[in-house]
């Protein structure tokens, strides 16, 4: 999967976020957290949730302000829900290191 032209073309719609710490967050997830069940279809649905997501959407889950599930009918929200879980996560990590 991850020579892929899909996994490819999700590292660089994760890099490409005008807030440094979604690209930071979610580039590491594409890159070293992607759900090993994520099937080409998932990640095509993954590919058009980084392009449709608004940073400051994506930003309020990945800080933990808002749950994906409040982007309901807006965006996937089985996918950003494990951003949001991955992003708890990365942000635990974060303190503890501190």
């Amino acid at each position: 999967m991850k020579d892929s032209p899909l996994f490819k073309k999700a590292i660089f719609l994760a890099a490409r976020r005008a807030m440094l710490e979604n690209e930071m967050i979610v580039r590491e997830f594409v890159e070293h957290n992607l759900p090993e069940y994520y099937t080409e279809k998932d990640m095509e649905e993954l590919c058009e949730l980084l392009l449709k997501i608004f940073d400051n959407d994506l930003f309020d889950v990945i800080m933990g302000q808002k749950t994906a599930e409040q982007f309901e009918g807006q965006y996937n929200v089985r996918l950003l829900k494990d951003i949001e879980k991955y992003a708890a996560l990365y942000r635990e990590n974060k303190k503890t290191k501190n």
